[in-house]
């Protein structure tokens, strides 16, 4: 026979057991964190989709990337997508944002430099901000040869966005909230030297943010009220 644990209402701190329900405070960056020993806020993936330049000089072209038939987007260099990165309202204030880069090339050897420029503005949602002008930031990766960059490998490569102060390549932190907006334009201004044939293939772009793991009580500003 299943048996149920059954507690009274506890509350501990800013944290509640109340009829059956886990109650956290809606304050301000109140949340989970991870890590007994050391906790912090988890992470989280804001999922990026890949909106390519759709003609003319800059526009990525569909290719076959293995097999007969799966397509991804292959880069030349100077070819550019776009991006939008919706922040959620379980974002945690005051804390940095990164844009991730997913990547592969299928050439048989490969030499050179892999530079990813990434232009991006934010402004607040809820008729808070406007969009500034756009702030450049770089990604570069060496890639040697085929034995340190093989074939097929799904790498992951990033970069921090923002600061505590905004600079001429990054945005405010402090100015980061629930229902904000990211715009960025990646341009791929440099690609490796790939053999066979090979093609340099971007597959998304995402931004890492830390989470509190719950929502905010407020749907809008002030969100924590």
């Amino acid at each position: 026979m299943r048996q149920w644990l059954r507690f009274p209402n506890i509350i501990v701190d800013a944290i509640a057991i109340l009829n059956g329900h886990l109650v956290f405070s809606k304050n301000k960056g109140a949340g989970i964190k991870v890590d007994t020993h050391s906790p912090s806020y988890g992470w989280r993936d804001i999922i990026g989709k890949v909106i390519p330049k759709a003609t003319g000089a800059g526009s990525p072209a569909r290719a076959v990337y293995s097999g007969g038939q799966l397509g991804q987007y292959a880069f030349s260099a100077n070819d550019v997508f776009d991006m939008e990165f919706h922040i959620p309202h379980d974002y945690a204030p005051g804390t940095d944002i990164y844009i991730h880069v997913h990547w592969s090339h299928n050439g048989t050897s490969i030499s050179g430099n892999a530079v990813f420029d990434i232009f991006h503005t934010y402004a607040k949602g809820h008729n808070q901000g406007v969009f500034p002008a756009e702030k450049q930031l770089t990604i570069t990766y060496p890639t040697v040869n085929l034995a340190a960059t093989p074939k097929y490998t799904h790498r992951i490569d990033e970069v921090v966005v923002s600061a505590g102060a905004p600079t001429a390549a990054l945005m405010d932190r402090n100015l980061i909230e629930p229902d904000g907006l990211v715009l960025a334009t990646l341009r791929a201004t440099s690609i490796p030297v790939l053999g066979g044939g090979g093609r340099l293939f971007i597959h998304t772009s995402d931004i890492h943010y830390q989470s509190t793991n719950i929502g905010t009580k407020q749907k809008s500003p002030d969100f924590w009220i």
